[in-house]
Formats: C-alpha cells, sequence, structure tokens
C-alpha cells in the first residue's frame, strides 16, 4: 500500500464492465483482472494485485448511483469490507 491519496471519478461509468475498467485502471490490477466483484475483492486485498493508496477518495458517486444504483451499493458494501480487513486504508465518498 502506497503512502499517497487516489481520487478515481466514478461518474462516467455507464455500464457494469466501464466501472470495473475505470477500478481496475486506476488502482493497478493486472491484465487477468475478472471485471467483477469477487475478482475486484480478491485485487484488493493483495498488494501483489493492486496499488490501493491509504486514502482513496471516489468521487462521482451521486452520478453512479443514479446510472448504476445496484453497483454502487455493492461497491460501497465492499469497500466498508475491506476498510474492516485493512483498517489503514480510508475511503472518502464524494457525490
Amino acid at each position: 500500500m502506497s503512502d499517497d491519496e487516489l481520487v478515481l471519478d466514478l461518474a462516467p461509468a455507464r455500464s457494469q464492465q466501464v466501472l470495473h475498467r475505470l477500478l481496475a485502471q486506476g488502482l493497478g490490477f493486472p491484465d487477468h483482472y475478472g471485471m467483477n466483484w469477487d475478482a475486484f475483492w480478491d485485487c484488493v486485498c493483495d498488494d501483489e494485485q493492486s496499488r490501493l493508496p491509504r486514502h482513496l477518495v471516489l468521487a462521482g458517486m451521486a452520478s453512479l448511483e443514479q446510472s448504476l444504483p445496484h453497483e454502487a451499493r455493492t461497491l460501497q458494501q465492499v469497500l466498508r469490507e475491506l476498510q474492516q480487513e485493512r483498517p489503514e486504508l480510508r475511503v472518502t465518498i464524494r457525490a
């Protein structure tokens, strides 16, 4: 885990595939990333498969909630679980 802050703008996501592509690119997932929530979990829990900052800022969440409400809820739930596993990670959600 690096010491920096990373801001990911999720507003452009209009499909699950685009959302996962934004997450994969921003978090440095490997090329074989499976583009689903199980694969997301595997990557964020493994420092060799991602580059998580200490502070992850997710911008554009209001837009994501409007265009992909199920995916937005799932992402937030997964991140809550991740913070329990990795309490050193701080996540900020911006509209």
